[in-house]
């Protein structure tokens, strides 16, 4: 866990170097087109698909219905929609974010820290681009399933704070692994680290998954997100190899 800290700490650091800072600016530049654009085309259709489902779940929000609510049940319809709103909204943004992460941040990302802290590792990648889009789309795959099968479930008290963080960091966790490893790591290497790799990586996507919930922070979340995985995996990735070289049999000569 300290090392998770550790790792997370120095990734906000690393964030506003010049080179992660351009970066950062580059990324935020592009998201916010592609989000302006996606809210604007998709608010009003969204806001009549929460309030139908909330409509299908028992909620009246007719004119009548509005005039006449107790004060509680007014104020419960108003805090609904827009959760609705978001809980509709927010895979496409996370889904973006991550993609944007992975794919476009996350190998400056890597060559910057290989040259800066992980000079050694050699490079053995055997992965293609296809084996690339298939996890990345396998992740988001389960990302979003997963997201629509527990909207029901954020009705109970604590779970729509709770459940967004947890499906966020499992899609940062997915995507990251694999594209911060791809250029290094063989297919065994990434089996190896993955099943190691348990605590510190679902610590560090939660934290990153939470800090992207909150509005000004959420803005370096693509670089932090990509130096904090990139730094873990590679990490986990030197040990690995470590490992191996300790392991193999000492072949003495006559």
């Amino acid at each position: 866990m300290n090392n998770a800290m550790s790792i997370l700490f120095n990734a906000l650091v690393d964030s506003f170097r010049p080179k992660m800072l351009m970066l950062t600016l580059v990324s935020v530049a592009i998201a916010s087109v592609f989000w302006l654009v996606i809210i604007w085309l998709s608010i009003d259709p969204l806001v009549s698909a929460a309030t139908w489902a909330l409509g299908y779940l028992g909620f009246d929000f007719s004119a009548v219905a509005l005039a006449t609510d107790a004060a509680f049940m007014g104020w419960l319809k108003f805090i609904l929609v827009p959760l609705a709103v978001f809980g509709l909204l927010w895979p496409i943004v996370a889904t973006s974010a991550v993609l944007l992460a992975g794919l476009y941040v996350t190998p400056p990302v890597v060559s910057y820290l290989t040259d800066k802290e992980f000079q050694g590792i050699e490079k053995k990648g055997d992965s293609g681009m296809v084996m690339s889009l298939w996890v990345t789309l396998k992740a988001v795959i389960i990302f979003l399933i997963a997201w629509i099968v527990t909207l029901p479930r954020w009705l109970i008290p604590g779970m729509a704070f709770v459940l967004p963080i947890l499906l966020t960091a499992y899609l940062l966790m997915a995507v990251m692994r694999f594209d911060s490893l791809a250029g290094h790591a063989t297919k065994l290497d990434i089996q190896e680290i993955r099943r190691r790799d348990i605590t510190s990586a679902w610590l560090i996507g939660l934290v990153c998954a939470f800090l992207s919930f909150i509005p000004p922070i959420l803005l370096i979340m693509p670089v932090m997100s990509a130096l904090a995985f990139t730094r873990h995996y590679m990490g986990a990735l030197a040990h690995v190899r470590q490992d191996k070289v300790i392991d193999m049999p000492v072949i003495q000569s006559n």
